[in-house]
């Protein structure tokens, strides 16, 4: 417990971060828990947490939104390749 302490009152200690791996539904299922916590503490807790929670949820939607876009062009990027292999230029020889 005393190192708990000695930690937490050094104020040159930097944010540290974690790989966590999360599906998309799950990243969604925490934007809802958080939205509702963040609902909660502005109704029952006068101490400010409902700040964190709004922070959090900014985050997760921040990283849904960065995952959504990379689906979109990873679908892009196939569907380009797909029609280049299939298009006017492909192979006269090779009929699919």
């Amino acid at each position: 417990m005393n190192e708990i302490k000695n930690i937490e009152s050094n104020k040159n200690i930097q944010n540290t971060s974690a790989w966590i791996k999360m599906t998309k539904s799950e990243i969604e299922w925490i934007i809802i828990s958080l939205n509702i916590s963040e609902k909660s503490s502005e109704i029952h807790d006068k101490s400010g947490n409902s700040i964190a929670f709004r922070q959090l949820q900014r985050d997760f939607i921040r990283i849904k939104n960065k995952i959504m876009k990379g689906e979109e062009e990873y679908e892009t990027r196939n569907k380009t390749e797909e029609e280049n292999r299939n298009g006017a230029q492909a192979c006269e020889s090779c009929v699919d």
